[in-house]
This record gives structure tokens, C-alpha cells and sequence, in this order.
């Protein structure tokens, strides 16, 4: 059985606290037509974000209440979509409709299902966080990953929410080193290859200017995507050496962000290697 660190799971509790109240906030500053207006998410408004949060944050009440006693299925009458894309694409209309169903609610009930789910978290210790629970998508989870998948949900949603008011919105920090640990199942479940599949393995290094794991190597190959921090031990085997700061490169990860534009605003640099495979590598990671 996995050991896990109390005091870094109360940590990240902490964390999630901080970034759903921070985001409250903001919301709670905006008008009607900027909860209109477009987010970094091409199906959803900044409404829809935020209902969406509210969604998961009460799916994710059910899931670990039933799996703390033992019962780790499905809901009762859930039918899993075909694929991770018609997943998508039924979240997105189903959130849209809870989102513009809670109405002028919207933002109390986002308050009251993360301060429900604070509390859950709050009660959780020990063997408590092996259990597991049902995750639409991975099937289950434990506890504890639940809680670094709602930070990264956070952090990520934050994001699309303020970059749709700020043109130099950042992820937040308390949010990053978590981030940074989830970018490896994440570039593996986003990998689409489509019509251009590498022929052979590709490896990336991405020199991290401000995090403690200076770089993290991604090595591409045609079936699939492995993430470490020492995955290249020859240097001389890296095709391509990007510098950056960890903000930029999650943002890159999570695909928020365009590597032509990041490149032109001095965000990154390319230390080795052809610029064409940085195109490449944000193509392929498209995500669902």
C-alpha cells in the first residue's frame, strides 16, 4: 500500500480552500456580462466555468462519501459515454445547463459546495485516503488523488476564468507544485497523435527557471507519453531544450497555451534544437 504524508495532504487541503475562495471572490466582483463573457474554454463562458467548478466539487462530495464506505461503482443510473471526447462533449452541454439553470444561484451554491467539501476534507485522515472512489473517466481514484485532481480543476479553471479579464493571468502559485507533479498522467491521457505521429521517440527538456525539479523531460513516442525529471540522462540525445518558468510550461502542458505566441513574448526560449518541434508537441498533446 502506497505510504502517504499527512501533513502534505492537509497541505493541499489547504490549497483547494485557498484557490476556491480566491475565485469566489473574484466572480463576486463581476457583472452579468462578465459571467457572459468568453473563457479560455471554447465551449463555456466564465458562468460556465463556474458552474462547472460547483459540479465537480458536488460530484466529488458523492464519489468519496460513498467510497469512504467501501462502495468505489458508479452512480446509480450513469452511462458512460464512448470515448473521452463524447465524454467531453457531454459534460460541456450538461454543465451549460446547470450553470444557466442555477441562474442568479450560481454563485452561492459554488460557495456552499466547496465550503461542503471543505468539510469532507477536513474529516478525512489515515486509511481514510486509500480508499477508493469513482471517477467518471479513470474509473477510480483514491482519496488522496482526488484531492490533487481538484487542485489541478482549480487552478487550471481559474485560469481560463481570469484570463478572459487579464492577458497575464498566471497559475497560482500555491497550485503549481502540485501541478507540476500531475503534468505525467496528464500528457499521457491528452496525447493525440492524430494524421502526425512521430516516427520515431522524440525527447523534450524543459528547463523550469523557478521551480525546485529544474528541468522535466517528456519523452514522446508514437503509442504514448512518459514524464520524468531525469528521463534523458545523455544530453545529448535531447531534441529539444525549451527554457521557461513552471508557469509557462504547465500552461504549454495543459494546452492554455500558443507556443508561437508564448515564443514571440519572450516567455520561452529554445536553448537546442528545431523550433518546429515545439509546434509538435502542443499539437499532439490536444487533450479531450
Amino acid at each position: 500500500m502506497t505510504s502517504y504524508d499527512e501533513a502534505t495532504i492537509q497541505g493541499e487541503v489547504r490549497v483547494i480552500g485557498t484557490l476556491a475562495m480566491g475565485l469566489y471572490e473574484f466572480l463576486a466582483g463581476l457583472t452579468d456580462g462578465d459571467l457572459a463573457r468568453q473563457s479560455a474554454c471554447d465551449a463555456w463562458t466564465v458562468r460556465h466555468v463556474a458552474g462547472h467548478l460547483a459540479n465537480r466539487a458536488e460530484r466529488q462530495i458523492a464519489s468519496m462519501t460513498r467510497g469512504r464506505t467501501g462502495d468505489s461503482g458508479p452512480p446509480a443510473g450513469f452511462s458512460a459515454p464512448s470515448d473521452n471526447m463524447a465524454m467531453s462533449a457531454a459534460n460541456a452541454d450538461a454543465d451549460i445547463a446547470y450553470a444557466d439553470g442555477l441562474g442568479d444561484a450560481l454563485l452561492p451554491t459554488y460557495e456552499a459546495q466547496y465550503r461542503a467539501l471543505h468539510g469532507l476534507l477536513s474529516g478525512f485522515s489515515g486509511a481514510d485516503w486509500h480508499c477508493d472512489c469513482w471517477h467518471p473517466r479513470r474509473g477510480t481514484m483514491t482519496a488522496r488523488e482526488y484531492v490533487s485532481q481538484r487542485i489541478q480543476e482549480l487552478a487550471v479553471h481559474d485560469w481560463d476564468i481570469r484570463s478572459a479579464f487579464d492577458a497575464d493571468a498566471a497559475l497560482h502559485p500555491d497550485a503549481q507544485p502540485v501541478l507540476l507533479g500531475m503534468t505525467a498522467h496528464w500528457l499521457r491521457a491528452a496525447y493525440r497523435p492524430g494524421d502526425d505521429p512521430p516516427q520515431d521517440a522524440i525527447r523534450y527538456r524543459f528547463e523550469l527557471s523557478d521551480a525546485p525539479a529544474a528541468s522535466v523531460d517528456v519523452l514522446v513516442n508514437p503509442d504514448g507519453v512518459t514524464v520524468g525529471n531525469t528521463r534523458h540522462a545523455d544530453a545529448a540525445d535531447i531534441d529539444l531544450a525549451v527554457s521557461c518558468d513552471a508557469n509557462t510550461y504547465l500552461l504549454l502542458a495543459y494546452g492554455r497555451l500558443d507556443a508561437s505566441a508564448a515564443q514571440a513574448a519572450n516567455r520561452l526560449r529554445i536553448t537546442d534544437g528545431p523550433e518546429s518541434l515545439l509546434g509538435r508537441f502542443t499539437g499532439w498533446m490536444a487533450g479531450f
